[in-house]
């Protein structure tokens, strides 16, 4: 503080609105740290993050799509394609997440509506902690209906000025008064430069399972990529994730397996979030990498019943989510998490 005018000069958190085409008027919460972390939350879409970036460098893929103001959202079928930006993280759920389907008489669109519902008591803080200073934005999204579910997401998002790795926060609470399923996946999406054709997964995993034949016929290469292809299918995997022993699951993207000097690691608690599934996109224009730690397969919630999986939330009962991204940057920083990831 001795050395600016104000914390805006390093860091810290801005809120913003955007001006024009199907975008306009969704509110967003920069937050930037002096370590070159940047990220733009979106309350107007369920409190999920947009941009993100690390010293100027993009590490989430945006869809051709863009940002849309949630009043254009359709819950039909797979319409959520229409409303979905991409981004760093689109969460799905709460009440169905994965596949449309119908289940006890309801018609179910696909990934669910949270991150197409506006949060309210949205607040974002800068506050001073020793020589570090914590950078916070939260707020509360609900699902709800008459005559239906009602579920409360609290979800903060966090970091602080010195960080390069932002902590996500959620809590989800039944306020309604009867038992609710609940499904909730994070599709975490990562795209270029961070993601190239050199790009390496390093984890955990147990067992992979593929969703389908065509899918299967690249099991042998689901941590690996090649360069973008025309016309290429989407590719999906089950992982078995094995925890450590604080029952963490840490998954490594390393942006050059060649030149393993920078990447990213998505920490998670496997207690609450058992499942793991990797969206593999290597097309033109569609060139990500979703890894996505879930309480659910993304069959959807019809198929979530009838496997006996689907997870349910009694009356007042409360639920945690704790997650961690962190950026890697330089070998050594890389080298330490891979070593954490595979120890697993």
């Amino acid at each position: 503080m001795e050395r600016t005018g104000r914390l805006s000069q390093v860091g810290g958190v801005t809120p913003f609105a955007y001006a024009e085409g199907r975008a306009k008027g969704v509110a967003t919460v920069r937050v930037r740290t002096a370590r070159g972390l940047e990220f733009w939350v979106v309350p107007d879409k369920g409190m999920d993050i947009f941009e993100a970036s690390f010293g100027g460098r993009s590490l989430s893929w945006h869809s051709p799509v863009g940002i849309v103001h949630p009043s254009y959202y359709s819950n039909r079928g797979t319409e959520w394609l229409r409303s979905f930006a991409g981004g760093l993280l689109s969460t799905c759920g709460l009440t169905t997440a994965g596949a449309p389907s119908e289940d006890n008489g309801q018609s179910l669109g696909l990934h669910g509506s949270i991150s197409n519902t506006p949060a309210e008591q949205v607040s974002w803080s800068e506050e001073w902690d020793g020589d570090d200073c914590v950078l916070a934005v939260s707020g509360k999204v609900r699902e709800s209906s008459v005559f239906g579910d009602h579920l409360l997401l609290h979800r903060t998002i966090s970091t602080s000025l010195s960080s390069a790795s932002l902590k996500i926060h959620d809590v989800v609470e039944n306020q309604g008064f009867k038992e609710s399923p609940l499904m909730v996946l994070y599709h975490f999406n990562f795209g270029f430069p961070l993601l190239t054709e050199r790009s390496r997964i390093y984890g955990p995993s147990q067992g992979v399972e593929p969703i389908d034949d065509w899918s299967a016929r690249s099991l042998d290469v689901w941590d690996r990529f090649g360069p973008p292809e025309a016309g290429v299918g989407e590719r999906v995997y089950f992982h078995q994730m094995q925890p450590d022993v604080d029952g963490k699951v840490t998954v490594v993207l390393v942006s050059d397996g060649d030149r393993p000097e920078f990447g990213v690691a998505l920490r998670y608690d496997s207690g609450t979030l058992p499942q793991f599934v990797e969206w593999k996109m290597t097309g033109t224009n569609h060139f990500v990498l979703g890894l996505e730690p879930a309480n659910c397969k993304i069959f959807g919630r019809a198929a979530e019943r009838e496997r006996g999986s689907l997870q349910m939330l009694s009356v007042g009962e409360r639920r945690e989510f704790r997650l961690e991204l962190s950026v890697l940057d330089g070998v050594e920083a890389v080298a330490e998490a891979i070593r954490g990831s595979v120890a697993g």
